[in-house]
């Protein structure tokens, strides 16, 4: 059973988000997530290992848990109930960005790893060992109350990983779009389905495979104190979530080549 407590009603939702991409193409994207609700207060962890050719090895817990901790240019998560830990060695400073911030609440995205040298131990499984990201972000707005028709998130590191680019794009009545390159925000940005431009810098996206396509519907199903309370009309947002080839030009140096992890969200 979940290990959930009283809350009072206001909606706060802070996630957590960890991935690494190592060389032989294995992928690990790990999730905390804390949500306090109409009376409701649960922690949600998850992991989920990709590796080429084989199902995804999903491991998911509500038992509760304290998030990943940071100290100094580390970031370190032990999570016993899904046999996982997961540290992360930063290679690039952190930074922040107030998404969203009106009578409604706030959205507040702070990247704690734009490029970082990241470890993996899964239980049963051989170390996963690669350039990865960590983030943390922070809601006080219900979701469907969002401005937001689609969203495309998507992160790029060269090998190193010494370089990397970060990017969010909200469409819907109120459309925003902010790209970091090596933790820098750049103006007059574009983010579409093939890649990512602002000035002299050109990110494209190549070959790719799917990690998910599904709907929340699908996640919900899995945390049962959640069923009677999210509303249906978003129930049926959708997540497509890639991981794939890029490669990155900004006309000073050789294009670089490395991985990227993005994806579509489509809200009802």
């Amino acid at each position: 059973m979940p290990e959930a407590t009283r809350a009072g009603t206001a909606f706060t939702l802070t996630k957590w988000y960890v991935d690494c991409v190592a060389p032989d193409g294995r992928a690990v994207i790990g999730y905390w997530t804390s949500l306090a609700w109409r009376g409701l207060a649960l922690t949600w962890q998850n992991v989920v290992l990709y590796e080429p050719g084989r199902p995804p090895a999903r491991r998911s817990s509500l038992a509760s848990a304290p998030p990943p901790a940071v100290s100094g240019d580390a970031i370190s998560w032990s999570a016993p109930a899904l046999g996982c830990v997961i540290d992360v060695a930063l290679r690039q400073p952190p930074f922040a960005e107030r998404l969203l911030e009106d009578d409604t609440g706030i959205v507040e995205w702070q990247v704690q790893a734009p490029a970082g040298v990241v470890s993996v131990d899964m239980r049963g499984f051989a170390p996963v060992r690669g350039p990865g990201y960590a983030e943390r972000i922070r809601i006080t707005v219900p979701p469907w109350r969002l401005p937001i028709r689609e969203l495309r998130w998507g992160r790029w590191h060269d090998a190193a990983p010494d370089r990397s680019v970060v990017w969010i794009d909200w469409r819907g009545e109120s459309p925003r779009t902010w790209v970091f390159v090596d933790g820098i925000r750049t103006s007059s940005a574009v983010v579409t389905d093939d890649g990512v431009s602002a000035g002299p810098m050109n990110l494209v996206l190549g070959e790719r495979r799917t990690l998910e396509d599904h709907a929340l519907s699908d996640i919900v199903a899995t945390i049962p104190p959640l069923q009677a309370l999210v509303p249906k009309s978003l129930l049926a947002l959708r997540q497509t979530k890639w991981c794939g080839s890029g490669t990155l030009s900004d006309g000073s140096d050789a294009s670089l080549s490395g991985h990227a992890i993005h994806e579509v969200v489509v809200f009802a």
